[in-house]
């Protein structure tokens, strides 16, 4: 940690939701509940005078985020917006970029004082008022003054707990799948289910385009706020927002013309040069003409022996738990497949000005990490390879993925997603409410060909595969997953080749071959 430049520790803090923003030459920080640990406060203190005078200067150099007149110009879409729009161009009906949550609220709710609070809800973000238009190859968004979203209700208290509990899963996973008119605004969608007098699930399904986790963070704590200003006469007290995320639109586009951008697409160019166009994973199915988005999990638990060796390494070599997990997955993908060059992608968090904290939006880009490993490599030099990779993304992660896609042009007539097909994410001690309570979702959907979503929380490290049924059984996945097992020695003799360490792995069998295995919940 100690290693990073400024800028790279600031997106360290970024990837674990950590936002940090300078007010009268203070540092101000906001944080879920223990992401901030001893080293990393340490860590904190030592940088502080450096964080302000990069803040500030960033800050003060950047051209200004502020309301937009009401002239009825035409709002642009963002570059990661675009994308989505095409993808619904072209497959219309896609569901896969629905963000269904479900949260157990274990108390009465009235339905009526619900209601409100959805409404006051839109009435503060225009963009969930937002409509998507496109007008002669001109893609932009259009707010209404007014929309409406009608809370459903189902009543499930009736039925027998057994049956309950099946019936609710099919009903989410159906309201999970309905999909949205990216014309017809609003693009989110609420639904009380009742099951007990003190046990309700509020289930919130909205439109990627709109919104990211961050968002429905955000959705979550202000429907709070402001049901119980309705039920109880409290007030919400929550901060005005000054600027709307059509004012970022408009300010991203103008960013979109520097020299930096440039700078950094030149990079990308000379990085991604000479990589494989697709990474050819084992299908047990041909890759069909036409890829669908149906999809499925298999969930997966890091034992805390693994997680420790990890740790280890990753602390020997200045890594952060991303890195460290990413290259980890980069070892099980040449393991299945046994290609040496590689990329994956995961999402970043772009709310880097202090006015989007609070705002409800879709603020992320991709960022490609290029995986070049042989067995040859130990595991020690892949991790390395990999924190240099994932350093020089986070210094020119200000391209959009769309507008480096055009800029790469890569062949697009095949049915698969541009330069990366499996994708990563990592997410530190994720937030949570005592008051509405998240629960799991599993729409049966998948965005690209395999991702691997891991979550680190007190009792440990745990996530999913999610991964296209067009192209894989679970069986499939398990076979995956079961390469956690070569990790696991990888860790423990970081110093040996993957070779020597698969060799040794034969040799004990089944073993060392059943020591991680999927977690079937």
């Amino acid at each position: 940690m100690k290693n990073l430049t400024n800028s790279q520790f600031l997106e360290l803090l970024s990837r674990k939701n950590i936002r940090i923003h300078s007010k009268d030459e203070r540092l101000q920080i906001s944080a879920p509940t223990g992401a901030i640990d001893t080293q990393l406060h340490t860590e904190l203190v030592r940088r502080k005078s450096d964080l302000l005078t990069l803040l500030e200067r960033t800050e003060s150099s950047a051209q200004p985020l502020s309301a937009r007149p009401k002239d009825g110009q035409r709002i642009p879409q963002t570059p990661a917006q675009q994308g989505l729009w095409l993808i619904e161009h072209h497959e219309p009906g896609n569901v896969a970029y629905n963000i269904p949550e479900a949260f157990l609220i274990n108390t009465h709710v009235e339905l009526i004082a619900l209601q409100e609070a959805v409404n006051q809800l839109l009435a503060r973000h225009e963009v969930l008022r937002t409509s998507f238009h496109e007008d002669d190859g001109d893609l932009f968004q259009s707010v209404s003054a007014e929309a409406r979203a009608d809370v459903g209700y189902t009543d499930l208290s009736f039925l027998p707990e057994a049956n309950r509990d099946q019936i609710l899963r099919k009903l989410i996973r159906d309201h999970s799948r309905q999909p949205f008119d990216l014309q017809r605004p609003p693009l989110a969608r609420f639904h009380l289910f009742r099951l007990g007098e003190q046990k309700h699930v509020l289930f919130l399904n909205i439109h990627h385009i709109i919104s990211d986790r961050k968002s429905v963070d955000i959705i979550r704590e202000e429907l709070v706020a402001f049901y119980q200003e309705t039920a109880s006469n409290e007030s919400a007290n929550l901060p005005e927002l000054s600027v709307q995320f059509a004012d970022y639109a408009i300010w991203m586009t103008k960013q979109m013309d520097g020299k930096a951008i440039e700078k950094q697409i030149l990079y990308w160019k000379r990085k991604l040069a000479g990589v494989p166009p697709f990474l050819e994973l084992p299908h047990r199915h041909g890759y069909p003409k036409k890829r669908t988005s149906w999809g499925a999990t298999l969930p997966v638990t890091i034992p805390v022996s693994l997680r420790d060796l990890l740790n280890k390494v990753a602390t020997d070599e200045n890594a952060t738990p991303f890195m460290t997990y990413l290259a980890v997955l980069a070892l099980l993908l040449y393991l299945y497949s046994g290609s040496e060059d590689f990329c994956i992608g995961s999402p970043i968090t772009d709310r880097r000005h202090v006015t989007t904290e609070r705002m409800v939006g879709l603020f992320f880009n991709m960022l490609t990490f290029r995986c070049q490993l042989t067995q040859e490599y130990s595991f020690r030099e892949i991790l390395r390879r990999v924190r240099e990779t994932a350093l020089e993304a986070y210094d020119n992660s200000d391209v959009p993925f769309q507008k480096l896609v055009r800029a790469l042009k890569p062949d697009r007539r095949f049915q698969r997603s541009p330069i990366f097909q499996v994708t990563f994410g990592f997410e530190s001690h994720p937030h949570t409410r005592i008051d509405l309570l998240q629960i799991h979702t599993e729409p049966g959907t998948a965005r690209y060909d395999l991702t691997l979503n891991l979550e680190e929380n007190r009792d440990g490290i745990s996530g999913s595969f999610e991964y296209c049924t067009d192209l894989f059984d679970e069986s499939d996945i398990a076979k995956l997953a079961q390469g956690l097992a070569i990790a696991h020695e990888a860790a423990r003799e970081p110093d040996q080749s993957i070779s020597e360490v698969i060799s040794r792995s034969c040799v004990q069998g089944k073993q060392v071959a059943s020591t991680i295995s999927p977690s079937h919940q």
